[in-house]
């Protein structure tokens, strides 16, 4: 049996009576079992795991039993198996006059960001640190009531919901939080100078045991203050800039940090925020709508070309990040006289001054 796995949005409605899925046919009648029903569920799983999300999603409207399906844990752990899910970004935004953010989806062809509704929403706190794993989101610690939290929580992106976490062993704000490839999560820092020490400073959480323990990590000082962290994926290690301008390696065989011996080219770089890797670049947010970039390992900034006209109109930017297939994302805040607009999200592709 041949079976078309082209269907586009709706389309795939129309495909689901080729596959004998056609909903509201005469019960009086004897239904002759055809098309995708009639194979294995094996078989069937196999087959609706290659369709994309929106051909699922146009699918799942046909009735109860092919919603039932499309949600089905089953579906989703092959999906995620086979990696025929296709990456999404999710956005946490708090829009006037709302007192607390809410999460949004980008809409992979429409190019809006679509509210999550969910049953019991819990808005991340300030101050939190976000890992990304698997097919959900880990906020690790933050502030409540002005004092650090060891709560920890995930989101399920596919489920959308809540699930907590166990709790780390320090109360930590603003930590340095990463996900490596032996699949723990390395948190350093964050628990403020006058309790950190060598003992407590550093802690790491085993995603297979759910279990948090400290982590010895030998220092070149004490504490450490990192400002901006990000994981170098192929010399598997974190990189880190601390408040003095100067960057360390971290890597987790070691279980140290290392002094590269390099500078900020840039002093005051509190300016520069939202740091991430694409390719063998590194890129940050700068001021007055700017965008930086250097080698991670030299740090010698220069500035991304073809936002000029952006930035005579007086928009900057307030928040960057990047997006599955290795695209700068920016969020800009809008100029003054055109405050109506509350934010837009740009997907751009910028190319390098030399």
């Amino acid at each position: 049996m041949k079976i078309d796995l082209s269907l586009k949005g709706r389309s795939a409605i129309r495909g689901c009576c080729q596959l004998g899925l056609t909903p509201g046919q005469n019960k009086t009648k004897k239904k002759k079992v055809c098309g995708l029903w009639s194979l294995p569920d094996s078989v069937v799983v196999n087959c609706l795991a290659q369709l994309s999300r929106l051909d699922l999603a146009a699918l799942a409207i046909a009735s109860k039993n092919h919603r039932s399906l499309v949600v089905s844990p089953e579906l989703r752990d092959l999906r995620w198996q086979q990696r025929c899910m296709e990456p999404s970004l999710y956005v946490c935004l708090r829009i006037f006059p709302e007192p607390s953010p809410r999460w949004f989806i980008l809409h992979p062809m429409q190019r809006w960001l679509k509210p999550i509704h969910m049953d019991l929403y819990q808005a991340p706190k300030s101050a939190s640190s976000f890992v990304v794993m698997g097919c959900g989101i880990f906020i690790i610690g933050g502030l409540v009531d002005g004092k650090p939290t060891s709560e920890v929580s995930f989101f399920d992106c596919f489920e959308h919901r809540w699930y907590r976490m166990p709790p780390m062993k320090m109360a930590r704000a603003s930590a340095s939080a990463s996900l490596m490839t032996d699949s723990k999560i390395y948190v350093f820092g964050g628990c403020g100078e006058d309790v950190a020490n060598s003992s407590n400073w550093a802690e790491v959480f085993d995603v297979t045991t759910l279990t948090w323990g400290f982590l010895y990590v030998f220092t070149p000082k004490m504490p450490l203050n990192i400002q901006q962290s990000v994981v170098m994926i192929k010399e598997k290690e974190v990189y880190v800039v601390d408040e003095d301008g100067q960057n360390f390696s971290f890597s987790p065989s070691k279980c140290m940090f290392v002094a590269r011996g390099k500078t900020d080219s840039i002093p005051g770089n509190i300016y520069r925020n939202d740091w991430c890797v694409i390719g063998t670049f590194l890129f940050c947010r700068g001021t007055r709508g700017r965008i930086l970039w250097c080698l991670p390992y030299e740090l010698h900034w220069k500035e991304v070309k073809g936002l000029e006209e952006l930035q005579q109109w007086g928009f900057d930017i307030t928040k960057l990040c990047t997006n599955p297939a290795g695209n700068i994302v920016i969020f800009w805040k809008p100029h003054p006289q055109t405050a109506y607009i509350s934010s837009f999200l740009l997907l751009c592709s910028s190319r390098l001054a030399k």
